[in-house]
């Protein structure tokens, strides 16, 4: 089930533009994927902040045994990840140095787990939730990986609902039980999230 949808958007940046349709592009795949799904539900563009605290998560899907976060890259052309982890991007047949895009979503999920901590009535609780996560990239986009081989959390946009869908597949087959969060869980989770939501004013 879709929670939250994008927020409406104007813009005239150039880069701010391409930000929001690459986003724009990953809230269609996980509609399409998930809409009426009754074990994975998901949220787009949340922006949630408490007692010095701020969290700001692209996408967050919950499923019964935890949660991804998805964080959408809207770099077009060519990526490459070198040898010691830099990201650089081609602009012009140049390449340019770029923040670490796998950097930017642990963060996400570091201050998204302080703000659950801190907002949730059972101290805990959340230390028992996995929360993944992936970094989305678009679909015509091309990464020349290191050496070393391709990182497992970096993926075309257009893959993410079967990444997610694979995980909870994992996470079902290591996992004995019916998973940490069932669907009233779930869904009041959703529900909460959307309700602390701030949109950009």
């Amino acid at each position: 089930m879709i929670f939250k949808e994008l927020d409406s958007f104007e813009s005239q940046n150039a880069d701010t533009l391409a930000i929001h349709r690459a986003q724009e592009q990953m809230t269609y795949y996980l509609r399409r994927a998930f809409g009426t799904s009754e074990d994975v539900d998901a949220l787009s563009g949340l922006r949630l902040s408490s007692g010095g605290i701020d969290a700001q998560v692209d996408h967050l899907v919950l499923h019964p045994y935890g949660m991804v976060i998805v964080d959408c890259q809207s770099v077009l052309g060519g990526l490459q990840v070198r040898y010691d982890g830099q990201w650089m991007r081609w602009r012009n047949s140049s390449a340019v140095a770029m923040p670490s895009p796998i950097e930017r979503v642990f963060a996400q999920a570091s201050a998204f787990k302080q703000f659950l901590d801190k907002k949730v009535k059972q101290p805990g609780f959340f230390s028992r939730v996995e929360i993944a996560v992936l970094v989305a990239v678009p679909d015509k986009g091309t990464i020349e990986w290191p050496s070393s081989g391709a990182l497992s959390v970096v993926c075309n946009a257009d893959q993410v609902p079967n990444r997610v869908r694979k995980h909870v597949e994992e996470c079902a087959g290591r996992m004995a039980g019916p998973g940490v969060l069932n669907l009233e869980q779930r869904h009041r989770l959703a529900e909460f999230l959307h309700a602390s939501h701030k949109p950009l004013s």
